[in-house]
């Protein structure tokens, strides 16, 4: 079954940082190069159909109860639900300023639309925003502070570049490798490679399931900060490695697997995973 990565950003987001996260999608299926072919990525930009805007005319003959989720812009006119990435950032705006955060964005509310958008059920698809605004994440009610990026499984993630701006700004090519980074770290979330049970797992920061092998680029943030994981992850390419740790690439590909529905594929996914799992008890 083919699915779309579609990587779609933020008005102002500087196009440098989308190509940067591009790089980062291709080098992540690199490592999985028998589903490549399954998963084309777009860069979609500030995306928007062709029904992305009504007038305020075509607005007040929807029946009242459908209007709630439109959005007016400056000019009179609204915003359709879905068809657009300025619909879906307003969104997760305003969802931020019901938390008391009005520069910021509201990721889990992104990762809720991502969640409900009709499209999905038409064109099956994995969708990457990237936001210039700090953005936050609910976790058990609370809002989590300046989240770099969250990912769903099987829907997408959303990367906030704002926070690496400031910090690795000074120095454009490394900034470039850093986001690189976190978007390879949010796709192996995305595509379930750090189950909960699985050897090497835990949840001990309350940020969810990461792997605890060392230099794998699955390792949580709040103990391995983005300039770490990236010097790992740039370590292990100049020796020809992967950035991820052998557990975690096979759990991806046991995931990638079942997704494909191929009874064949998903039985070798899993010997091969069991087989890595008796071998590897320690990665460095």
């Amino acid at each position: 079954m083919q699915k779309h990565i579609y990587i779609v950003s933020q008005a102002g987001t500087k196009p440098e940082y989308a190509a940067a996260v591009e790089d980062g999608v291709r080098d992540f299926m690199a490592m999985f190069p028998e589903y490549e072919d399954d998963y084309p990525i777009s860069y979609l930009g500030q995306w928007h159909s062709k029904k992305a805007i009504i007038n305020r005319r075509g607005y007040m003959s929807l029946p009242p109860d459908d209007r709630s989720l439109y959005i007016r812009t400056t000019d009179g006119n609204y915003l359709v639900p879905y068809e657009s990435t300025s619909w879906s950032m307003a969104i997760a705006k305003y969802s931020a300023l019901n938390h008391g955060r009005p520069d910021q964005i509201d990721a889990s509310m992104l990762l809720e639309l991502m969640e409900s958008d009709p499209t999905v059920a038409n064109i099956p698809q994995i969708d990457i925003h990237i936001v210039k605004d700090d953005a936050f994440a609910m976790s058990g009610g609370r809002p989590n502070n300046f989240v770099y990026g969250v990912g769903q499984t099987d829907k997408g993630f959303v990367l906030s570049t704002k926070r690496f701006e400031q910090m690795y700004g000074d120095n454009p090519e490394y900034l470039r490798e850093v986001i690189k980074t976190i978007t390879i770290h949010e796709l192996g979330h995305v595509f379930d490679a750090t189950v909960m049970g699985r050897h090497n797992v835990a949840n001990r920061d309350g940020y969810g399931p990461h792997c605890d092998c060392p230099g794998c680029v699955m390792r949580t943030d709040t103990r391995a900060k983005p300039n770490v994981l990236t010097n790992d992850r740039l370590a292990r390419a100049a020796h020809g490695e992967p950035p991820m740790c052998p557990e975690c690439i096979a759990m991806a590909k046991v995931h990638f697997a079942e997704l494909s529905g191929n009874f064949k594929h998903m039985q070798k996914a899993a010997l091969d995973f069991n087989l890595i799992r008796r071998r590897t008890r320690d990665y460095s």
